[in-house]
């Protein structure tokens, strides 16, 4: 899954450290930065922005003004440094509201949220062709219906994969490339023997990828072209 952004405030520091911080993360892609709540309607309707960072307190044309104006925003994160416009804020559907200055850890907390909201729009569309959101994975004698989001990454083991979720490590019978098939894209492949799930990656360097929880992971030469085009790389 990669998500257009569109950062919007007057500050230029504030902006250029959401570029920055857009920049960092793989599922995220920057189609504009402007510093004024007016142009954002005309950059609206010149493509798709899945994701709107958006200052409160600007000349003019506020934040709250803006949501205030649009019929069908994109997701919408608020950045301010002021904590008092929070419940209104809220009355608009935004996703999150972040406090200045934005510490990098609570911003990706902030995606998450975005991504998890996108993935069950995605579950729930009736035109979705996607499989189940959950497999059913037998570890020995007890079989554990195990939902594709709770899943960090699997690593090849043997004969058996282990399945990393945030709590535990599942031990099952099945090869890599029968979970990839089954998971219909939920799952990306990275390396002949790990897969990935986009929503807990935190970045990329070289030929290494970072999961939530401090993880890392090496990316597969053969793997390493697609994966690139499929994070924006």
């Amino acid at each position: 899954m990669t998500l257009n952004c569109l950062v919007v405030d007057d500050e230029p520091i504030a902006r250029n450290i959401l570029e920055k911080y857009v920049a960092k993360t793989p599922m995220l892609r920057l189609e504009g930065s402007i510093d004024n709540g007016l142009e954002v309607i005309g950059k609206l309707s010149e493509g798709k922005i899945d994701l709107m960072f958006l200052d409160i307190n600007m000349p003019e044309f506020t934040g709250i003004d803006l949501l205030k104006s649009m019929r069908n925003p994109p997701a919408v994160i608020i950045t301010t440094a002021y904590a008092e416009y929070g419940a209104e804020s809220y009355e608009y559907e935004v996703i999150d509201y972040l406090m200045k200055p934005i510490p990098f850890d609570r911003f990706l907390k902030a995606i998450q949220k975005v991504v998890a909201l996108k993935e069950k729009d995605d579950q729930t569309d009736p035109s979705s062709e996607k499989s189940p959101a959950f497999i059913f994975l037998k570890e020995d004698h007890l079989t554990h219906k195990v939902l594709f989001e709770d899943i960090h990454y699997v690593q090849a083991y043997g004969n058996y994969l282990k399945v990393h979720l945030a709590e535990k490590v599942l031990l099952v019978r099945k090869t890599i490339s029968d979970l990839e098939s089954e998971s219909a894209g939920r799952l990306t492949r990275i390396h002949k023997s790990y897969m990935i799930n986009l929503s807990h990656l935190i970045s990329t360097e070289g030929n290494e990828v970072l999961i939530l929880g401090q993880q890392r992971l090496p990316i597969g030469k053969v793997y390493k072209k697609d994966f690139d085009k499929l994070i924006g790389g």
